[in-house]
């Protein structure tokens, strides 16, 4: 069934990578797979299924600590693009968001990945997306996902803090398609875009944070910034769920 486009306009961006902009899902699988080889203790069909949207060293911490050692992990990580990237591809219509948003005279996205900057890095060198000046991974916080922490330091960093007493003036939306995201972004003050590429519409919305669902990226586009309300308008042609309160935002 149809639906009557919606718009409304933010101060910023903040998108998660895997699962968001990139479909990195088999390629991370096929990396558990691997690493999980010569582990007969480590169950990497379990570890696919609990860990989307973790850090992989949280996960390697959690089911291998043996081998939870940040440079052993970074390095590992940083190989999966170039062993796995095959499996890898872009989420309908990302490249073309993220294009569009590197065009506005000013810049009003961050990234905000689980991943490893290395991996991170290399995603988009595979997308051809140009990386925006935020780039907030893994290895720049202690706290990763279903924290808040990567998602308050995106909107810090292009400067929209929460502000309790004018929330009309850091309005700031995440781009989420995983359980501890979209609480990572809820509980940074962010209204959350879910995407429905790893967890069904249905799924999305048993988790009650979502402000709208949608099944990729290819329906959503840029109407424009102003300047003199520091906003950018986005408009979404299709949708699959849309809460009450963000037609009112």
């Amino acid at each position: 069934m149809a639906v009557t486009p919606i718009s409304f306009k933010v101060n910023a961006c903040l998108f998660d990578v895997d699962g968001t902009i990139i479909i990195s899902q088999p390629a991370i699988a096929a990396f558990w797979r691997d690493f999980g080889k010569d582990k007969p203790y480590f169950d990497a069909e379990h570890v696919i299924h609990v860990s989307h949207g973790w850090r992989t060293y949280d996960a390697i911490a959690k089911f291998a600590p043996d081998f939870a050692d940040e440079k052993l992990v970074d390095k590992l990580e940083g190989e999966i693009p170039e062993k796995y990237g095959q499996f890898s591809i872009e989420v309908p219509g990302s490249v073309k968001l993220c294009n569009d948003l590197n065009k506005l005279p000013k810049e009003k996205w961050s990234v905000a990945t689980s991943g490893t900057r290395d991996m991170a890095q290399k995603w988009f060198k595979v997308l051809n997306i140009k990386r925006p000046s935020s780039f907030i991974t893994a290895n720049d916080v202690t706290q990763g996902k279903p924290f808040p922490e990567p998602y308050l330091k995106g909107r810090n960093n292009l400067g929209y803090p929460i502000n309790k007493e004018h929330p009309e003036k850091s309005k700031v939306v995440v781009f989420e398609d995983a359980p501890a995201g979209i609480k990572a972004g809820k509980d940074a003050g962010c209204k959350v875009i879910g995407i429905a590429t790893t967890f069904t519409k249905e799924q999305l919305m048993e988790l009650g944070q979502c402000d709208i669902i949608v099944k990729n990226l290819e329906s959503i586009s840029l109407g424009g910034y102003n300047a003199e309300t520091d906003e950018v308008e986005l408009i979404f042609n299709d949708y699959l769920w849309v809460s009450d309160d963000l037609q009112k935002w």
